[in-house]
């Protein structure tokens, strides 16, 4: 198989955000959570915490995230920290939907007195603690969270995510899959927040450009057997079969393996986010990828090496070569810094009023030392982060998202010779 490195961009038609009344609330929620005011700039600094999946089935994506959220701390401290003092985290397992995890994690933090709370990992997970959190008074930044419904959302204006919605993910999907020729595709989903919104989109999208989605199978979340769902892609024989989910995908994989209808089939498999960097893993021979191919956001990885390395030292034992959304992790972190900086307080109403703003139109800067110098001297900051050029809108989310196709070839890991990448957006 020839080496390909590859990068392109596609055209994306307009996506109507629809029309969000943003009401910022006062100190009162926050204080009733806690009994007092909120912690300002003048007494204790910053304090973050992250919320991400160190158990349940995003597990192996928890370290690459706990590593970028530790590495964003470290470089605002280094850079003096926040209004002149140190940014605080503490961090928290989100787990997954078969245990209550996140909610009890997330009291723990509100009683810690946290300003923000970056996370969960899933669009599902969050949505049972957003009210939590956004009602208290707390910003919630998710740096994965691609789920649509968030777009519109009623949080108080205090959610953001530096992951793009689904919208754009499947829009670029369905353009990539149809530039290979595939003019019938199975879909078979997740049904939870996450898997449902990418599906239904992709369904859409795919079909706004002349294809066939059929058949469009949902399984639920704990499912660990899939011989019914694989038998429905069999008799449908689609050219393509897109896999939306977690974990399970792996066995989900193997079973259409066995039936005929896997990667190394004439079949076209697409994976997601979710797996894709990880299924190599967890399958007991990752030959049977062979072929399989996925997005995942990122960057270009040749160009930010530097931060990759770093990845693999901040976490203990590693983080295993799974670099998805670290980059929006850590961003997460310094755009919450830098609109602190902007606000000149850390108080979360006033730090989410600037987050948009540090993110778009101004002066390009790349660290949070060189975008907060800029504010220190009345200069508006555009920060361009690790994960690229984010350009919030209104709703506190990307109007432009990266994308790394990631393909198998045999081994447990994506060839990343054969790594493919596509900005996609605005």
């Amino acid at each position: 198989m020839a080496a390909k490195t590859a990068s392109r961009t596609f055209s994306k038609r307009t996506v109507g955000l629809g029309l969000v009344i943003v009401v910022l609330v006062g100190l009162t929620a926050r204080e009733m959570m806690s009994g007092s005011a909120p912690e300002t700039s003048e007494d204790g600094g910053l304090v973050i915490g992250t919320l991400f999946p160190i158990t349940g089935d995003l597990a192996s994506f928890g370290p690459t995230l706990t590593a970028a959220a530790r590495l964003a701390a470290e470089d605002i401290n280094a850079a003096g920290g926040v209004l002149g003092a140190e940014v605080t985290v503490y961090e928290a397992d989100s787990g997954d939907l078969s245990q209550d995890v996140a909610n009890p994690e997330v009291d723990r933090l509100l009683a810690l007195g946290v300003d923000a709370i970056v996370g969960a990992a899933s669009s599902a997970v969050s949505k049972l603690v957003i009210d939590k959190i956004t009602g208290a008074g707390v910003i919630q930044f998710a740096p994965s969270n691609t789920s649509p419904d968030f777009t519109t959302y009623p949080d108080n204006g205090l959610y953001f995510r530096t992951a793009p919605p689904d919208l754009l993910l499947s829009e670029m999907t369905a353009q990539l899959m149809a530039s290979e020729g595939v003019e019938t595709i199975g879909v078979i989903y997740r049904q939870e927040s996450y898997g449902t919104g990418l599906a239904v989109a992709f369904r859409d999208s795919f079909g706004a450009l002349g294809g066939v989605v059929d058949p469009f199978i949902a399984y639920a979340p704990g499912t660990d057997s899939f011989d019914a769902e694989v038998d429905l892609l069999v008799a449908a024989d689609p050219d393509a079969v897109f896999v939306i989910g977690f974990e399970e995908a792996a066995a989900l994989v193997t079973t259409m393996h066995e039936r005929g209808i896997g990667p190394t089939s004439d079949t076209i498999v697409h994976g997601t986010a979710g797996h894709i960097a990880s299924i190599g893993a967890a399958v007991s021979d990752p030959s049977i990828l062979t072929g399989m191919r996925g997005a995942e956001n990122s960057v270009d990885l040749r160009t930010i090496s530097h931060f990759t390395d770093r990845l693999e030292t901040a976490y203990e034992g590693g983080v295993h070569g799974i670099y998805g959304y670290g980059a929006e992790t850590y961003d997460a972190l310094i755009i919450t810094a830098l609109a602190a900086e902007a606000a000149g307080s850390t108080d979360p109403t006033l730090i989410a009023r600037q987050i948009n703003d540090v993110t778009r139109t101004g002066v390009k800067c790349r660290s949070f030392a060189q975008c907060r110098d800029l504010i220190a001297a009345g200069e508006d900051p555009d920060y361009l982060g690790i994960g690229g050029d984010y350009e919030f809108v209104d709703v506190g989310e990307p109007s432009v998202a990266n994308y790394r196709i990631l393909t198998y070839s045999g081994d447990s890991r994506p060839d990343q010779s054969l790594d493919e990448y596509i900005t996609y957006g605005r």
